[in-house]
Order: structure tokens, then C-alpha cells, then sequence
């Protein structure tokens, strides 16, 4: 349970999410939204890959409005003046999926404290405006969807989208995700997959929404997060195993992701359920 809403999209295999409101089968291409304050269990059906998005909530319903100022165009339940934050699912399809992942990549990396605060304000709203786009149709009503939805500029040509060169960042991104552990520079990957360094950077960032050495932090921070939560590993072998030689500096990305060091998650990894309990036994106590 969380304080912002959360959306899970599913890239690979396929997961079982247990709900207040039901039980639902999420497989390759489809997307899930679920609003603050609602519990949800994740069970991989064997395995799942997927990215998760915590929005906050105000934020998330105003922008959302100006995306859609005719709720009669959206479908039934969907529009942020209707939600009411039980469980929606939409199916972009894994090609969508795949090309919005490095949009949130880039939001996720905005908040990282480096960028002044308007940077970060007019920068999120654009790349949230093109998520939007991209995903138009799902959230419209069947009659409004069918019509052409797609954005009146056209991606652009050239070097960059060369399928080849797109399928040697692919196999950066796997090499980066399967030895994240080894002391990875700029220069080794680049040669790794037989680029140069610059060339290897802008498809980073038009491929992946980071430059490749950031890339790789994310990777190491995603998985020193789950040795935290699921493990009992100590924080300096969980930092290592992640990649990272010195413990403090996989705390101090942890904190600046998530707000709180790793050792006070282990204490309290859900402090708005636990407040919400706390404060629900209080109420319950008898008074004089």
C-alpha cells in the first residue's frame, strides 16, 4: 500500500495480482493502475518482468484532465474526474511498452535532486504529454478510439533509428543487466558491442532514456532494492552484489530514491500502511 498512485507495466511472462476488488491475470503488453491508499500482492505466474510507476496523486489527476477535457470521449470509469482509484487496465501492447519505458526512465531520473525545480516541473509535464500520446486509444471510448489519435509530427530519420545499431544497444542493455556486478565503463561497454562512445550514448538516451553509465545505476539500484526488501543480506554484501564496492554510495542513491536509508526500510518498508493501522487501532480504543 502506498501514498501515490502505482501502475505496473508488463513486459515479459506474467503475473497475478491479488486486489481488494478481485484477483486479475496480467501478461505481456497490458498495464495496471491503481489509485493510493490500495493494497495489491504480485505473484509471478512462473516469472514476470515489469517496471512500476509511483505517481503522485494530485499531480497525476490534474495533468490527466487536461489530457482528456471530454469525459464523454473517455471510456466509462477511466477519466480522473471518475476514477476512484480501484483497479484499471489498459493494453498498450509490448511495443508501446517498450518505447514508453525510457520516458519514465527519464521523469524517475528528473527527481534525483541535480536538475533546478522548473527544469523538473516543465520537463516531467512533457514527457508525460508524450506518454499520452502514445497510449491515446486505450484510454478513449471505442468510438473515439478508432479514429487517428497518433501526434501530427513523424519521428525522425537517419542514423539513429538504424535497426542495427538499435539491436547493438539491445545487446548493451542485456550485457549491463546480466553483469552488472563488473566495473563497467563507458569506453568497455562501447567496445563490448563495437560502437563508439558517443554513438553509444545517444542511443542510450533515445533507447533506454539515460546515458548508458546512468543506465547501469538504475539497474544496480533496482536490484539492490530487492535484496533489501527480500533478503537479510547486510547492506554492504547487498551493495556489493549489486555492483557497488563502497556500501555508502548504493545508501545514499537508496535514499535518494526512496527517502529513507536502507536499514530504516528494513524497519518500516510500508510506513503509510503501518500509519493507517496505527492510526485505525486508535480509533478502535475505547474512550473515557
Amino acid at each position: 500500500m502506498f501514498r501515490q498512485t502505482k501502475i505496473l507495466n508488463v513486459l515479459e511472462g506474467a503475473c497475478e495480482i491479488e486486489t481488494a476488488d478481485g484477483v486479475y491475470m496480467l501478461r505481456p503488453g497490458t498495464s495496471f493502475a491503481l489509485g493510493p491508499g490500495r493494497w495489491c500482492q504480485v505473484r509471478p505466474a512462473p516469472f514476470v518482468r515489469m517496471w512500476a510507476v509511483y505517481a503522485d496523486d494530485e499531480f497525476w489527476r490534474s495533468q490527466m484532465s487536461w489530457f482528456f477535457p471530454d469525459r464523454s470521449r473517455v471510456r466509462a470509469g477511466v477519466h480522473p474526474h471518475d476514477w476512484a482509484g480501484r483497479p484499471l487496465l489498459i493494453e498498450p501492447g509490448v511495443r508501446a511498452l517498450r518505447q514508453i519505458e525510457p520516458l519514465w526512465r527519464q521523469m524517475s531520473i528528473l527527481c534525483d535532486e541535480t536538475h533546478p525545480p522548473e527544469v523538473v516541473a516543465t520537463r516531467t509535464i512533457e514527457l508525460l504529454a508524450r506518454w499520452v500520446g502514445m497510449v491515446l486509444p486505450t484510454f478513449l471510448s471505442v468510438e473515439n478510439g478508432q479514429h487517428d489519435t497518433q501526434p501530427p509530427w513523424r519521428p525522425i530519420d537517419g542514423r539513429l533509428t538504424d535497426p542495427a545499431a538499435i539491436g547493438h544497444i539491445g545487446d548493451a542493455i542485456r550485457m549491463l543487466r546480466d553483469r552488472m556486478a563488473e566495473p563497467w565503463t563507458v569506453g568497455t561497454l562501447a567496445r563490448e558491442v563495437s560502437l563508439s562512445r558517443t554513438h553509444l550514448t545517444r542511443m542510450f538516451l533515445l533507447y533506454a532514456g539515460a546515458p548508458p553509465m546512468r543506465f547501469l545505476t538504475e539497474i544496480r539500484l533496482t536490484e539492490f532494492t530487492r535484496l533489501i526488501e527480500e533478503t537479510d543480506m547486510s547492506v554492504a554484501r547487498a551493495a556489493n552484489a549489486a555492483g557497488w564496492d563502497d556500501p555508502r554510495v548504493a545508501s545514499n542513491w537508496f535514499q535518494r530514491r526512496l527517502g529513507v536509508t536502507p536499514t530504516q526500510y528494513r524497519l518500516a518498508p510500508h510506513p503509510f500502511l503501518e500509519e493507517r493501522v496505527a492510526r485505525r487501532t486508535g480509533e478502535d480504543e475505547p474512550t473515557g
